[in-house]
């Protein structure tokens, strides 16, 4: 097993519990139609006002709804330029973002300035009865903190409200055609102030989660990427509940790795044989997908050629020795291969990022 053991497992639930929390959220705004490049900085201002609501008032549950009000407050200002004022919304979630490192910053500094650092007691993992006890599994996934529960169930509840419920369906038809959404008197700038308010909520538990449920404390920056992540996680997943699921799984599996190899003095050859079957079970996703259709000879040889420098490593299984600087990018290095993976085979919301004003798009 090497590095793929039952810690291994538990830790990858346990870091795709906020990529979650966000792109579940981040799936119903764009869904709607807006993109909502702020996640990062919606994230950030939960992690650190979810671990200022606890600190002041001691209830996990006051801090974490604090967290997420924060979220919907950044959220409220992305709606208001993004939909009303129908600026672009690539850069004004860039600048929510730079605002919410200067604000969290500051109140961080002004605050707590001169203090130890502060930890937080973290709420206590709940074992499901029975289910706890499943051999390898039973640990990872039926043994956490009420946080992880609700992501998952997060999940299954985004997918009932967007294929199962009237309103799911108004809100994809103001993603896809708003002048037909809006012909037929949908609100479709309501629609969309809900589904970016739903982001910025689930953000903010996102980070509520980083700060609260996992670390204990607040760190300047803490959000560290996940924000971005979360959007790759919802392209990654084809816009679709259960493919976003798969997404942060995949995100988490990558980052509860690398933080097991830094720790090693060379790379264990378990690694290797994971490479080669990641490339194999790509190449058979491919193949599958195609339907019948021809695979390009770039993807067949491509993850060929993976797949056999993976298993000719694993045979002669080198003592080599990366940097921890490395390990550390790897999630982020997996998110833009296969985001290069999916440009042009997924089919994103046609008015996605597109502001709307009533008789026609700007």
């Amino acid at each position: 097993m090497g590095p793929f053991d039952v810690a291994w497992l538990t830790a990858t639930v346990r870091l795709a519990t906020p990529l979650l929390f966000a792109a579940s959220g981040e799936l119903v705004s764009e869904r709607s139609g807006v993109i909502n490049i702020g996640l990062e900085g919606m994230m950030l201002t939960g992690a650190f006002f979810a671990f200022l609501g606890v600190y002041l008032w001691g209830s996990v549950l006051l801090g974490v709804l604090l967290g997420m009000v924060a979220g919907i407050v950044l959220a409220a200002l992305m709606a208001l330029l993004s939909i009303h004022a129908r600026a672009n919304q690539i850069v004004v979630g860039v600048g929510l973002n730079l605002l919410a490192l200067g604000i969290t910053t500051f109140v961080f500094r002004e605050v707590f300035a001169g203090q130890a650092e502060i930890h937080l007691n973290r709420p206590t993992p709940i074992a499901v009865p029975g289910l706890s006890k499943i051999p390898v599994l039973g640990d990872a996934l039926f043994h956490q903190t009420l946080f992880v529960y609700a992501a998952f169930a997060g999940v299954i509840l985004v997918w009932f409200v967007l294929y199962r419920t009237t309103w799911g369906l108004a809100l994809r038809a103001t993603g896809e055609l708003p002048a037909a959404a809006d012909s037929a008197g949908l609100p479709v700038s309501g629609i969309r102030w809900v589904g970016t308010l739903t982001a910025g909520a689930m953000a903010g538990l996102a980070g509520s989660f980083l700060s609260v449920g996992q670390l204990g404390l607040f760190i300047e920056g803490m959000s560290a990427g996940r924000g971005f992540l979360a959007l790759a996680a919802v392209i990654f997943g084809a816009w679709r509940p259960f493919g976003v699921l798969g997404a942060c799984l995949v995100f988490g599996a990558a980052d509860a790795l690398q933080l097991r190899l830094q720790a090693e003095a060379t790379v264990p050859r378990e690694v290797w044989l994971a490479i080669a079957l990641v490339a194999v079970a790509y190449l058979a996703l491919q193949v599958a997908g195609r339907r019948g259709r021809p695979v390009s000879g770039t993807v067949i040889w491509g993850s060929l050629g993976v797949a056999g420098l993976g298993l000719a490593l694993f045979v002669i299984a080198p003592r080599w020795h990366f940097p921890s600087q490395l390990w550390l990018t790897m999630p982020y290095v997996l998110a833009l291969l296969a985001l290069a993976g999916l440009v042009g085979r997924v089919r994103m919301p046609s008015a996605l990022a597109t502001p709307y004003r009533r008789g026609g798009a700007t």
